[in-house]
C-alpha cells in the first residue's frame, strides 16, 4: 500500500524540512512491513513537499503511526501535513 502525504513548509527552510522528513523516515525503517519512502519538493509551488510511502498493507501503515517512535519523532512533519485522505491500495504496478 502507498501512503502519500502532502505537507507545507510554511516558509522553513529546506534544510529543515528534510532533517525532519529524514529523522521520520529513519524511523519508519525500523518498523515491521515498511518497504520504503521517497520525498520531494514540488517544482511548481516549493512550499508543498511530498511524503511517499510504501507499507506491506495498510495494517502495518496503520500500526506504525499509532507507535510511540512515530508519534514522538514524526511530530515536526505531522504538524504539516495537508488534512486529506492519504492511504492507497496499490492496484497497477510496473517493475
Amino acid at each position: 500500500m502507498l501512503a502519500v502525504n502532502r505537507l507545507h513548509a510554511n516558509g522553513s527552510a529546506e534544510e529543515q524540512i528534510s532533517a525532519e522528513l529524514r529523522v521520520l523516515i529513519d524511523v519508519f525503517a525500523t518498523l515491521p512491513g515498511f518497504r520504503r519512502a521517497r520525498a520531494g519538493r514540488c517544482f511548481d509551488e516549493p512550499d508543498v513537499w511530498i511524503l511517499l510511502s510504501e507499507w506491506e498493507n495498510v495494517g502495518t501503515y496503520r500500526r506504525a503511526l499509532s507507535s510511540y517512535a512515530v508519534k514522538t519523532s514524526g511530530y515536526p512533519v505531522f504538524v504539516r501535513i495537508v488534512d486529506e485522505p492519504g492511504a492507497y491500495e496499490v492496484l497497477l504496478s510496473s517493475g
